[in-house]
């Protein structure tokens, strides 16, 4: 069973931080996700929401953010006070921490003004040298463009993902090596998949007999917020 840390270990950490990730990559998973959006002055910030109200002790849009306010922001707090401090990361210092071993699925939530954010990330997966190791997941809008800019980065389609066939296809449409199925697929759809030679992800499971499951289904790589529970 492969493993990719959903936001690094965040069950256990702030969801999205570098300690969620480093925990993860202590445990030996095969891949981290995280999510990206392109700051009002062009940083790559490490966020899910689109708003950091959730997830931080501030609020406000992070596009429309510059990146010294976003540092500012406590992204422990919400989790307890043992992680208070904690600070908002941005794509290089992830990249930093992971080093040359863990997968990295990058989950870009929004191109960007004129796709600035993609162009970013396929220059550090380029000048790094993540080729083999580092893919762009997203839907219609980031797929098109990462195909436009890099077609050499590999692509993991989250389009479509309500109806798996229609994911299935959308896959081969922007030539992804991956998608990334939700819980509610059928076996027909995997072996589709398999069948146009896509790595299959499936977005989510915490507990080892559920991901077992989806692996004797054919699902190849297991997203988790718990992998210290599913590492073996």
């Amino acid at each position: 069973m492969k493993l990719c840390a959903h936001r690094g270990l965040s069950h256990a950490c702030p969801e999205n931080t570098l300690p969620a990730f480093g925990a993860a990559i202590a445990l030996g998973v095969d891949e981290i996700e995280f999510d990206l959006w392109l700051s009002a002055d062009g940083v790559p910030v490490v966020c899910h929401d689109p708003r950091v109200d959730r997830t931080t002790d501030g609020e406000g849009i992070v596009t429309e953010m510059v990146w010294a306010d976003i540092q500012k922001l406590d992204a422990g707090v919400q989790t307890g006070d043992l992680w208070r401090n904690v600070r908002v990361p941005c794509l290089d210092e992830v990249l930093d921490l992971a080093g040359d071993d863990v997968g990295l699925n990058i989950h870009i939530k929004n191109p960007g003004p004129n796709n600035r954010l993609i162009e970013m990330v396929c220059g550090e997966i380029q000048n790094r040298g993540l080729i083999e190791r580092a893919y762009i997941a997203g839907v219609d809008d980031v797929l098109e463009a990462a195909c436009e800019i890099d077609a050499s980065i590999m692509r993991c389609c989250l389009a479509g993902q309500s109806t798996p066939d229609l994911q299935v296809d959308l896959a081969v449409k922007y030539a992804c090596q991956r998608l990334q199925f939700r819980r509610e697929l059928s076996d027909e759809a995997i072996q589709r998949a398999k069948g146009h030679g896509l790595i299959c992800n499936l977005f989510w499971s915490d507990e080892p007999d559920d991901a077992g499951i989806y692996v004797q289904r054919g699902i190849d790589v297991i997203l988790t917020n718990r992998a210290n529970l599913l590492h073996r």
